[in-house]
């Protein structure tokens, strides 16, 4: 019996992956690099099993491991009477039965305006004191599905997945996106039929992990759309958090005209800390949004035809945006004030959504997967490329996936860049045009953010640069602009290169600059780059589609693919051998399936005989 128990044991799972039976060395990677260089560290995989197993690669970045931590921001929880919610109805929508009801667009209370000023004072306070490295959102979205006995309110995946997807397309231009991790359904009458009585108890009970997660609860209120509370309404950890919407506000819903997903932009612009536009009326500090028009607070708010309720103020009122209360259809912007000040409220009063994980531009591998044979060790390749940092600490955690056999291995990886830490530069290469004989300026913008006096000096050694305002002293909060005079004198057609030195007394980094000298009336013979260069896709953001060019100096086998968020290959544009030349490459915004990628950010690497170059592209729909 035990011999026949022990065949069919084999037969029916002919691999067991034992633990330990796939092993890393080093079980840990650690490295330091200048900024600007690129470096490769190799990680010896053995497979101690007797079968063959392939691991899936993919890379996500991992919390700043020395940030500064905010500051112990002060909380204000809203009143009692706000938690009521007991407002006159100011829209009309139709039900699921297509009758008009009345309803009330927003139940989200406005704050008191001392409270506003504690606030601002809560922000500028840690400001110097943000996150400057990470300058990605990744908002995890835990969606609370409550519904009737009868079925009514439960939504299908698709509609939360078009939800999302309503989210992304206004977010992403301010680097803010949303990924959802999980979806739950609770069947509720009593909470389904009133959410704004028994908001505390689901709540309570549903929550996933505040600090690192966006709860949305979606369900019958009635009569409201939707509300939600402002990031220092409580303290970062509580319940409380979260956006409540009605169900049939979702893209596709009933709730005509608030039916196409906006209500939800609306309540997490409240969430990441913006108020409606129209708060305090035609005050100078309306919404603290300095770029948001003065807007008063009357019946034009929820009409789309052009007003300017303010006269005396600049600017006509801001009908399309998201944090006014006109319908869906009116709604497709915020400013880029916004952007900044969801940027400020995030850093200061959610400061968990940051240690959320993102795909690193940073670390990467030249393939996503990896077969070991049995009872056989194979050298996998990790590069590191600090191009785009800054001086400081970085952190990932590579993850070697089988799928079949459900077993991961992971790879924590440090890297420190040897750089200037605080001092933020707008580019790491400066790159021009000219014809010969030419002369033209370049400006390179500095910003410190540094406790300490920060003394710089950059060091000249390129005969066609000349440098205005390469030394000087910059204290906290100072941008300094320097001037880079590129001149093509006697010059002839050609790529011209250097790298210019900052020296500081915190440390230093490279400028890369870049001159291409053209022939005015073209050229006989077809120009070779001298340098391996991938440009920046245009346009971006884009939608459909976007292109770049590959600038290859010698033959060689070259990959170009393009990464999702989480660092998984989604598209790939390029693999196969490439001659020397000018290379146009064009990405439609699908994946390798056919099907249309998902509003977001997206990572392109390009891949070339050992050199690697990657950079973040912009999908908005």
């Amino acid at each position: 019996m035990k011999k026949n128990k022990h065949i069919l044991i084999a037969i029916t799972i002919p691999w067991i992956l034992f633990a330990n039976s796939i092993t890393l060395f080093p079980d840990t990677l650690n490295t330091t690099i200048q900024s600007g260089d690129i470096n490769t560290e190799t990680v010896l995989i053995t497979n101690n099993n007797s079968f063959p197993v392939t691991l899936n690669i993919s890379i996500s970045d991992q919390p700043h491991t020395n940030r500064a931590l905010p500051l112990q921001a002060q909380f204000f929880e809203p009143e009692n009477e706000a938690l009521v919610r007991e407002m006159e109805p100011d829209i009309q929508y139709q039900d699921e039965n297509g009758n008009w009801v009345d309803g009330i667009r927003c139940g989200t209370a406005p704050t008191p305006t001392n409270v506003l000023s504690l606030v601002q004072n809560e922000i500028d306070n840690n400001r110097p004191n943000r996150l400057l490295i990470r300058n990605l959102v990744n908002v995890q979205v835990a969606w609370h599905v409550i519904h009737s006995s009868a079925g009514s309110g439960n939504l299908s995946n698709d509609v939360i997945v078009d939800q999302i997807d309503v989210l992304n397309d206004a977010y992403a231009p301010y680097d803010i996106f949303f990924t959802l991790v999980s979806v739950d359904y609770t069947m509720n009458d009593n909470w389904y039929n009133d959410m704004n009585q028994y908001e505390s108890v689901y709540k309570q009970q549903l929550n996933i992990d505040p600090i690192h997660h966006l709860n949305i609860y979606s369900g019958n209120m009635p009569g409201l759309l939707g509300w939600s509370y402002l990031p220092y309404q409580w303290p970062e950890g509580s319940y409380m958090h979260g956006v409540c919407i009605l169900y049939s506000s979702l893209p596709g819903g009933t709730s005509y005209p608030y039916n196409a997903g906006d209500t939800a932009t609306h309540e997490v612009g409240h969430y990441l800390g913006l108020l409606h536009t129209f708060q305090n009326g035609c005050s100078a500090n309306n919404d603290n949004v300095s770029d948001t028009p003065q807007e008063d607070d009357g019946n034009n708010i929820y009409n789309c035809n052009n007003t300017d309720t303010c006269p005396n103020d600049p600017g006509s009122d801001p009908i399309h945006n998201f944090m006014t209360y006109t319908d869906d259809a009116c709604l497709n912007q915020f400013t880029v004030g916004q952007g900044d000040r969801m940027e400020d409220m995030v850093s200061t009063y959610r400061p968990g959504l940051l240690e959320n994980p993102i795909g690193p531009e940073w670390i990467y591998t030249s393939i996503n997967e990896i077969q070991i044979p049995g009872n056989s060790s194979i050298d996998l390749d990790i590069m590191f490329d600090s191009a785009s940092l800054i001086g400081g600490d970085y952190s990932a955690i590579v993850s070697f996936q089988e799928v079949a056999l459900d077993t991961t291995i992971l790879l924590p990886t440090y890297l420190h860049v040897a750089g200037i830490s605080f001092l933020e530069l707008n580019t790491e290469t400066l790159i021009d045009t000219l014809f010969p004989d030419e002369f033209s300026n370049n400006y390179l913008e500095m910003t410190y953010s540094g406790s300490d006096s920060l003394i710089y000096q950059f060091e000249n050694n390129i005969s066609w640069v000349n440098l205005f305002g390469g030394d000087g002293i910059m204290v906290n909060g100072e941008t300094e602009f320097i001037t880079f005079n590129f001149n093509s004198l006697s010059m002839i057609p050609g790529i011209y290169e250097g790298d210019m030195i900052l020296t500081t007394n915190m440390g230093s980094s490279f400028l890369h600059l870049q001159m291409v000298v053209i022939e005015p009336l073209g050229l006989d013979g077809e120009l070779i780059p001298l340098k391996f260069s991938v440009s920046k896709n245009s346009p971006n953001p884009f939608n459909p589609i976007t292109k770049f060019q590959i600038d290859v100096p010698v033959q060689g086998p070259m990959q170009v693919y393009v990464y999702d968020i989480s660092g998984k290959v989604i598209a790939t544009l390029m693999n196969t051998e490439i001659d020397p030349g000018f290379h146009t490459i064009k990405w439609n915004g699908k994946n390798d399936l056919g099907a249309q990628a998902a509003s977001g950010v997206y990572i392109l690497n390009v891949h070339l005989d050992g050199q690697y170059r990657s950079q973040k592209m912009l999908l908005v729909k």
